[in-house]
């Protein structure tokens, strides 16, 4: 019975890698022979009867390939621009990292740099390299999962609040002992003057969240602490460190509790009327120097985390939220002079909400979408997923949500965060299937669906995408290093994956990090696959067929450019190649 079920799956298999290889039918080998005859191994009659075999069963593992479909109808241009950035890899390594003193770990053993180690320990070097230049060159089609409150570098926000009268600083801790440096956790709020709670973090008698002047702190840090600047020590707070990330007693929700911290600093930096508008502002210039063509962003939407005007004395609610992105984006496409196919958003709540709240969202999630219905992408519920509620505790809220929409004829898909975790068969490990049920049009991580066979296959079925954030995994503890990232298991599937980048204030990344490393942790990974991962992104956004058709018109002639570039730049490297034989 097990041998007659083999026996089918690999015929299936056969059935595609004749499709897709063009062939009627493909030629019988040693291993079909050996299932057939319930023989225990396959038998070759000579050596060169051998490789012939292994030569074409290596080719029908490369027409399997979630790639195959890309690198089939490559151009010459591609191939050709594909072959330089194989040589640039290896050129890199040599040049940037070979070339880089080594690090020294446990017992005083040396260890090499090399491409795809810790991003935190590479993140000096990537800059260097060749391959990152074409990754941040390349058009990357469609941004899915970025969270509107972590885009930019950290400095942003800062210099915003530097210039803000009412900007407050407050500590959990003291900053009288060098050791709080490390310790204590910053917030930053705009507060009108009946608000403020007023204390000296620099005194030893300074009591837990009172308030400081921000403009008062930072002329008194100096005087206190003068091994670095205060704009520099501001930064390394809201940023992860290598040691931090992957030292030996780390776990997944060790790396969570940093993270939150970090988004607490993050709010009171994001929360006020400049500080947002600005933010939008520049991420959308961001998005074009980093030559993505649409995004879809994450902004929270809560009762109890709405925007204050700059004077800390009123709230904006969140449909002024909503106002201020399109505002924003429409003064952008008026004024700049690049190319930005689009945007829209994701409507986020967090998941560790009671139900009522979570409903009250759904509502509002609506009311936006009748409002302003090209700009509403889809809903989701946000936050760490082992501490946050299963998705199983909102279905009722979900169930009459969907019901709700049909009615109304709104198109609203969810869009959730599930399956990043390491936990198995528990709740959270849960999350994928109610997930599928629900008809999630994609999957926000998803790292953990190549444990699921069943689901996955499913999925697959359904046209599920799922939104991979590989330095975001890394950072936060699901993978060491990109090389043992789930996603190289589920394109192996046929899964398809878009690439994003998360959170990249706190990880120091953008999109084109994430292509990089999705290049470097696989040693045959090609551009064909870049294309491929792209292509999905548009695939997979919710856009119009109208949208789609215009944002990927613009992509194909930008990608053609591309091409040319990376020929134009790079191309002398083919002459330096050594022949074979040589």
């Amino acid at each position: 019975m097990e041998q007659a079920h083999t026996q089918t799956v690999l015929e299936a298999f056969d059935g595609i890698i004749a499709d897709r290889a063009g062939q009627k039918r493909l030629p019988p080998t040693v291993l079909d022979g050996s299932l057939r005859e319930n023989s225990a191994a396959p038998s070759c009659k000579d050596v060169n009867d051998y490789f012939a075999q292994r030569q074409e069963l290596d080719r029908r593992e490369h027409v399997l390939a979630w790639d195959h479909p890309c690198t089939v109808k490559a151009s010459d241009l591609e191939r050709r621009a594909n072959a330089i950035l194989q040589i640039l890899k290896e050129k890199d390594k040599i040049r940037v990292y070979d070339a880089a003193p080594k690090k020294t770990g446990y017992g005083d053993q040396l260890h090499s740099r090399v491409p795809a180690d810790h991003f935190l320990s590479n993140v000096d070097l990537i800059p260097h390299t060749d391959v990152f230049q074409v990754a941040r060159r390349m058009p990357k089609g469609a941004h899915l999962h970025i969270h509107f409150n972590a885009c930019l570098l950290p400095n942003v926000l800062l210099d915003i609040a530097n210039t803000m009268d009412r900007m407050f600083i407050t500590s959990d801790l003291p900053l009288t002992e060098r050791i709080n440096y490390d310790r204590c956790e910053i917030q930053f709020s705009i507060l009108s003057p009946e608000k403020e709670k007023p204390g000296n973090i620099f005194d030893t008698a300074y009591q837990s969240r009172a308030t400081m002047s921000f403009r008062q702190f930072r002329e008194e840090f100096p005087n206190h602490f003068s091994e670095v600047t205060v704009d520099r020590w501001l930064e390394q707070k809201l940023v992860f460190h290598e040691e931090e990330a992957h030292n030996s007693l780390q776990t997944a929700h060790g790396a969570w509790e940093k993270f939150n911290g970090r988004t607490r600093m993050m709010k009171g930096l994001f929360n006020y009327e400049s500080a947002y508008r600005r933010y939008t502002r520049l991420i959308l210039e961001d998005f074009v120097k980093d030559h993505i063509q649409y995004a879809e962003i994450r902004p929270n939407f809560m009762q109890n985390n709405q925007l204050w005007t700059d004077d800390g004395m009123s709230m904006i609610d969140n449909f002024g939220i909503m106002k201020i992105i399109i505002d924003e984006y429409n003064r952008f496409q008026k004024e700049y002079g690049s190319y930005f196919g689009g945007l829209k958003v994701i409507y986020c709540t967090p998941r560790s909400f009671s139900n009522e709240l979570v409903a009250a969202a759904l509502q509002q999630c609506i009311e936006f979408k009748r409002t302003w219905p090209q700009w509403i992408a889809g809903f989701d519920i946000v936050g760490e997923e082992s501490k946050g509620r299963p998705i199983r505790d909102f279905v009722p809220e979900f169930l009459a949500f969907r019901k709700r929409c049909e009615e109304e004829g709104l198109d609203i898909p969810f869009l959730f965060h599930c399956g990043e975790t390491l936990d198995i068969g528990n709740e959270t490990d849960g999350n994928l299937l109610d997930a599928l049920l629900l008809n999630s049009k994609r999957i926000g991580h998803g790292f953990a669906l190549a444990r699921h066979p069943y689901i996955m296959e499913h999925m697959k079925k359904r046209g599920i995408c799922l939104e991979v954030c590989p330095i975001s995994n890394e950072i936060l503890g699901l993978t060491p290093r990109v090389g043992g990232h789930a996603m190289y298991n589920l394109l192996a599937n046929d899964v398809h994956c878009t690439v994003s980048s998360d959170n990249g204030t706190l990880f120091r990344s953008s999109l084109s990090h994430d292509f990089y490393q999705v290049m470097v942790g696989k040693s045959d990974m090609t551009l064909h696959g870049w294309r491929q991962l792209i292509e999905w992104s548009l695939q997979h956004a919710c856009m119009s067929e109208h949208e789609l058709r215009s944002v990927k018109e613009i992509w194909q002639g930008m990608w053609e450019e591309f091409l040319q570039w990376v020929v134009d730049k790079y191309g002398a490297v083919e002459r330096l190649q050594p022949t074979p034989g040589q």
